[in-house]
């Protein structure tokens, strides 16, 4: 723990924690949602960037190991910590409507207007990552942390990603297939988050895919 404890400093430095969030049409317990998945999504980030190596979870999310790779993935993990822990993310509670969400979507945002998430009804239905049971039907609709990792790292403040792939499964083959398109991919930095914090400690046998979401 205490070397995980320096190798964190070293990384990121003494700096203030997060400033407090804006939100739009939520009501007071999603806000609170909101608020405790944006601050658990940004220390769980944070350890992910401190665990970015040569490491079989590396090659699992981001294909072939290379210094330079390996310097990208970790410049966008600290990407997303930065764009939390600077306290300028609105938050803005969608309806299901013609405009608005669609059944099943969890958020979305456009790229180019930082740092603005549209989160819709289903993302408050999504467990927090450390109740989340592998190998339960509840934990193939993924996580509010890893839908928020996920979310912000479309930036193109942030890191610009893509999606390219959905699913566990489908992220993996991509992986070893083509290194390039995995570093620009959304759902490899969720996935990747949740291996080496929560699910460092979990299986990865019968380990189920999130749902595929749907974004804009």
């Amino acid at each position: 723990m205490r070397s995980l404890a320096m190798s964190l400093l070293l990384l990121w430095g003494l700096a203030a924690p997060a400033t407090a969030q804006s939100y739009q049409g939520c009501n007071a317990a999603e806000t609170r949602i909101i608020d405790q998945s944006l601050r658990s999504a940004k220390d769980l980030t944070l350890k992910a960037a401190a665990a970015v190596g040569d490491t079989p979870d590396y090659h699992r999310w981001f294909g072939t190991y290379s210094q330079a790779n390996a310097e990208e993935v970790r410049a966008n993990l600290k990407a997303i910590v930065t764009a939390i822990r600077g306290g300028g993310v609105t938050a803005h509670c969608e309806e299901i409507a013609e405009d608005g969400c669609s059944a099943g979507e969890y958020a979305w945002v456009y790229a180019d207007e930082p740092y603005l998430m549209h989160l819709c009804p289903a993302f408050f239905d999504l467990p927090v990552l450390e109740r989340l049971q592998p190998g339960s039907r509840r934990s193939e609709n993924g996580t509010r942390e890893g839908t928020l990792v996920h979310e912000i790292s479309h930036f193109l403040r942030v890191a610009r990603t893509d999606d390219h792939c959905y699913s566990r499964s489908v992220c993996q083959q991509m992986a070893r297939e083509d290194a390039v398109r995995t570093i620009d991919n959304a759902d490899s930095y969720q996935y990747f988050t949740e291996d080496v914090t929560y699910f460092a400690r979990q299986p990865l046998t019968n380990k189920p895919p999130p749902a595929p979401r749907a974004d804009r």
